[in-house]
């Protein structure tokens, strides 16, 4: 697999891993800068008024409590989405889940950062809220291999910052492997939410960014033991997927708006093909949630 959707930040050459998880101008830029030494290299990216996610459209109020994950790129102030990290859900009045490589220190952010998170559905519609984090905690075995990845994290917020949103619910242990073996996923649609890019969808890739928390669907393609891959190559399925700045976002079961069955975690450097998303209803993801969450 080939490590997306965070923002830019790390670069393994050549071409081989691709850290992005801020969408500010510079770092889209940025993007297209390192990006130009791959064959299918993007051309400049511009911040415009195109839908993000892929193949999106604007969730309004609906998935309120889903969020963007902020920090202060241009040290001024915390204020529109040209500091955007990450995606991410609320899942208790005060724990914010986003994925491990979101809120980890490089060249871009530094250790000890102040993150910060707002469920505003638009991020430069002007005057968004702005929820300073306490702290963040990561899944202490992130970093293994493939199938031990734990690339989860929490946000910790204020008591009392998110009244008003109703927090979303995690799966019971092995839902999505029972669906399975129903054969109950063949042909079911998942929600994908969040704040990131989207992605042109011929020629070479350009990743426009508007700052809108957007949704798209994407069909069911495989299911491994801590992994849920996602088609979203929009020229063939006529749905959509996630891209750049998706990352720690979440995935519901179309039907179900309230059930959070995995988090997008990475997927193709163009963000054509498919999506690799870490599953919340495995024992390795349970183990570091339950600290924070009465499971089910």
């Amino acid at each position: 697999m080939q490590r997306i959707f965070a923002s830019v930040r790390h670069v393994r050459s050549p071409c081989l891993e691709v850290r992005v998880v801020s969408i500010t101008r510079c770092s889209l830029a940025t993007l297209a800068v390192l990006l130009a030494a791959c064959a299918d290299a993007a051309r400049p990216v511009s911040v415009d008024d195109t839908a993000s996610i892929v193949n999106g459209t604007p969730t309004g109020a609906a998935y309120g409590a889903v969020g963007a994950l902020l920090y202060d790129y241009d040290r001024n102030g915390v204020i529109d989405g040209n500091d955007e990290v990450c995606s991410g859900s609320l899942i208790t009045p005060t724990i914010f889940l986003t994925a491990a490589h979101c809120v980890l220190p490089d060249a871009f952010i530094p250790a000890g950062a102040q993150f910060y998170v707002s469920f505003a559905p638009a991020l430069y519609a002007g005057g968004i809220t702005a929820i300073p984090a306490l702290a963040t905690e990561v899944d202490p075995e992130f970093g293994g291999g493939e199938a031990d990845r734990h690339d989860l994290a929490v946000v910790v917020l204020p008591e009392g910052s998110t009244a008003g949103i109703t927090p979303l619910s995690l799966p019971p242990v092995g839902a999505l492997t029972a669906l399975a073996a129903k054969n109950g996923l063949n042909d079911r649609l998942f929600v994908n939410v969040g704040y990131g890019t989207s992605a042109t969808r011929t020629g070479k890739a350009s990743f426009p960014f508007d700052g809108r928390r957007q949704l798209s669907l994407a069909p069911f393609m495989a299911l491994r033991p801590t992994w849920l891959g996602l088609l979203m190559n929009a020229a063939v399925t006529g749905l959509g997927g996630d891209c750049y700045g998706d990352s720690g976002g979440p995935k519901f079961l179309q039907g179900d708006a309230t059930t959070i069955y995995a988090i997008v975690i990475t997927g193709d450097m163009n963000c054509r093909a498919t999506s690799w998303n870490w599953r919340l209803d495995t024992p390795e993801a349970r183990g570091f949630l339950s600290r924070f969450v009465t499971l089910p």
